[in-house]
């Protein structure tokens, strides 16, 4: 189940001492090339700070998954102002990115350090914010000392040069009452980004003095560095290390949380040997400026930074807190408290000079309560810190969400997963990150936590496979001149089909027009195919006419002129053949004939559709005369052997009649093609004849059989 947790603000104060070191910068350094060469002087190796494992600490705040949190860090947004390198800089800076200063930066409201009021900061390169002037060196000093007004988050040798897009950033937004300023993804001196520091510092309104508000947050998202190797550092650690605090500049006022130069996450207090940097990540320090003596009570630090906490009925809520003790070599005794629960427990709580102190209860009635830790230590006089956290209880729900759906999930397309008792919540949330009710989800496995208000049950996952979707190709005669349907279908069968026309078979009759198809494979997952275009165009009838018309004499020239129709098509284009002995196009051809005889004349017109047709005329020559045979001789000799009348044969349905000396008719043929052969049963003679010419012209005369 997920619960929320928040908190609300905690903190105290830290005063130390470390000895002052650092460089000057000499008189003669003006431009950034100067400056990295005089920078690089201090690569030499130098001493590096010893090295002292510490306890291992576990961070503060709730042990728990959160859904609704007031954490320390506040995530940049688009009402930030990215600081640019090296336009963006202070003018009066140098370092081109590398210890370079922002501003003054101009607040609305008036910030309290140590005794005195500013309403302008500089933002430094190098991890820090400093009030009066800007600071660029880059060796780092521990605190107390005279020579730097500061507030530093993570003073260290900060370079923002080379990185990526999302490396080496430093922005900043100012609001009414507070200022935040966020170190993003900054690598180390010299140009590094192997191991990337996120810290933020946010300075208050208000008046410490008057009203205890504790006016500055250090929050700390990943660290993993400590030092730059122009401070004796060594792939990020080692040499002068970083410094956690504020300062005042005079020597006495000031706060240090710690000295940090190796990895790790062992911390040994503010004045201990320097601890390991990764104690840091995800820590936060909220604390006042208005401390200036030496005896102080101990500090709470953590993951959060809230006084309330929102819980639900029948869960089990760990809680722990860290106290810091405020002083060398005292130890912190913590102990906790909340009447209200009769099971709460101490899990631990060893005293310490850092003292973490573990509790659990698991709420059974909806209400407000109170959670109450304190920290005491060994000092003279003992000081003691008190954090009271309000704890509400909700009211959990009482059934378990059902996930409910197809859990195959088809390709492309995805599957919908609802919750089968839906009316028993409120609030819906999927591990997916959607909300509501129904859910359209890929592959995966996924739960829904459901519930009435913040208290959330969480339901058993389930799992969606993934499906391919198919993927239909329709095939056919896409193209018909003839006007019949197409008949179309897919190139595999399917499980189900649903055609653009209604049809729901495998394949469908279809006329001209524009057709998918919509297919379900054997998994039930859905496809549609690409369109495809369907043409079932009435072909053309071809046709012309002939100028002169019917039979004309060798030279005549013949206009054959185009009549042809497109039966609702346009024709295109006109294809004409007389024979073997031309060709040509258009609507109108012209040949002149010099042979007699019988010539086809074909014209073929295609309509822009693609369809065709053909029309073929018979052109006729007739020869200017006809000879006439007078005698014939049927031998089968192959010369002689037919009754030829020359030039009769191009005549269309001439006829012959063959008569004996008698009248005895012997042969007649209505079309007429000079192929009679007698046979030997005629006898040898003279026969009488009447050709007839289909110009109307008839011929008689006498021809002589003789074999």
């Amino acid at each position: 189940m997920n619960r929320r947790i928040q908190f609300l603000a905690l903190g105290a104060a830290l005063i130390g001492f470390l000895p002052l070191q650092g460089q000057e910068l000499p008189d003669n350094i003006h431009t950034p090339e100067q400056y990295d060469a005089w920078k690089l002087q201090f690569m030499t190796p130098q001493p590096a700070m010893p090295q002292h494992p510490g306890p291992v600490m576990a961070d503060g705040g709730a042990e728990r998954d959160s859904i609704a949190t007031c954490d320390c860090w506040v995530e940049p947004d688009n009402s930030y102002t990215t600081i640019q390198t090296p336009g963006g800089w202070n003018a009066g800076s140098i370092g081109n990115g590398d210890d370079g200063s922002y501003g003054p930066v101009q607040f609305p409201f008036s910030f309290y350090l140590y005794g005195q009021y500013y309403t302008e900061v500089y933002i430094n390169i190098n991890g820090n914010l400093s009030f009066g002037a800007p600071y660029s060196t880059f060796t780092i000093q521990g605190f107390p000392n005279s020579s730097y007004t500061m507030v530093a988050p993570f003073w260290a040798d900060v370079d923002l040069r080379g990185g990526t897009a999302d490396q080496n950033k430093v922005m900043y937004k100012v609001t009414s009452d507070a200022l935040y300023v966020n170190w993003m993804n900054v690598g180390y001196y010299n140009q590094q980004t192997d191991k990337l520091n996120s810290f933020q510092v946010i300075l208050k309104a208000g008046d410490p003095t008057v009203d205890g508000q504790q006016n500055v947050s250090f929050c700390y998202g990943t660290m993993q560095w400590t030092t730059g190797s122009a401070s004796g550092g060594s792939g990020g650690f080692g040499g002068q290390g970083a410094t956690v605090g504020a300062n005042k500049g005079d020597g006495v006022n000031y706060v240090q949380f710690g000295r940090f130069d190796h990895a790790g996450t062992d911390y040994n207090g503010p004045f201990g040997a320097p601890g390991g940097v990764g104690w840091l990540t995800g820590k936060h320090f909220t604390f006042a400026t208005d401390i200036t003596q030496a005896n102080l009570a101990p500090v709470v630090t953590g993951q959060s930074v809230c006084d309330y906490l929102a819980v639900c009925t029948g869960e089990p809520v760990y809680l722990n807190m860290q106290f810091l003790s405020p002083e060398p070599d005292q130890i912190t005794t913590t102990t906790s408290s909340a009447p209200g629960f009769p099971d709460y427990t101490i899990l631990s709580n060893p005293p310490g000079q850092s003292s973490e102190i573990n509790t659990t209860f698991t709420p059974t009635e909806p209400g407000t309560f109170t959670v109450t830790f304190s920290g005491t230590d060994n000092g003279s006089p003992a000081l003691t810190t008190t954090v009271t956290i309000m704890v509400e209880v909700f009211q959990s729900a009482n059934t378990v969400p059902v996930i409910a759906g197809d859990l195959t999930a088809c390709e492309g397309v995805g599957t919908v997963l609802s919750v089968q008792n839906a009316g028993d919540f409120s609030n819906f949330n999927w591990s997916n990150g959607y909300n509501g009710s129904l859910v359209l989800v890929g592959p995966g496995t996924y739960t829904v936590s459901a519930g009435a208000g913040d208290c959330l049950v969480t339901s058993d996952p389930v799992t969606v496979t993934g499906a391919p979707s198919p993927h239909p190709v329709i095939t056919g005669v896409l193209f018909n001149c003839g006007g019949d349907p197409a008949v179309l279908t897919t190139t595999e069968p399917y499980a189900g089909y649903a055609w653009s026309n209604g049809d729901t078979s495998p394949s469908t009759s279809v006329g001209t027009g524009t057709y998918t198809v919509t297919v379900t494979n054997d998994e039930g997952c859905p496809g549609t195919s690409a369109a495809v275009n369907v043409l079932t165009a009435n072909p053309p009838t071809a046709s012309f006419s002939s100028n002169p018309g019917g039979e004309v004499f060798p030279g005549t020239t013949v206009v054959f002129t185009d009549q042809s129709s497109g039966n609702g098509g346009t024709i295109v284009s006109w294809n004409w053949v007389i024979d073997t002995l031309a060709t040509g196009t258009g609507t109108e051809f012209i040949y002149t004939f010099t042979e007699p005889g019988n010539y086809p004349v074909s014209l073929t017109v295609t309509t822009s559709d693609g369809c065709t047709h053909t029309y073929t005329y018979m052109q006729i020559v007739i020869p200017l005369e006809i000879k006439f045979p007078n005698v014939f001789s049927p031998n089968s000799d192959g010369q002689n052997d037919a009754l030829v009348f020359e030039g009769a044969q191009y005549y269309p349905n001439t006829s012959l009649q063959v008569m004996d000396r008698w009248g005895k008719e012997v042969y007649s043929s209505t079309n007429y093609k000079n192929t009679w052969k007698p046979s030997k049963e005629i006898p040898d003679g003279t026969y009488f004849y009447i050709l007839k010419l289909s110009n109307g012209k008839d011929y008689t005369g006498y021809v002589t059989l003789m074999r």
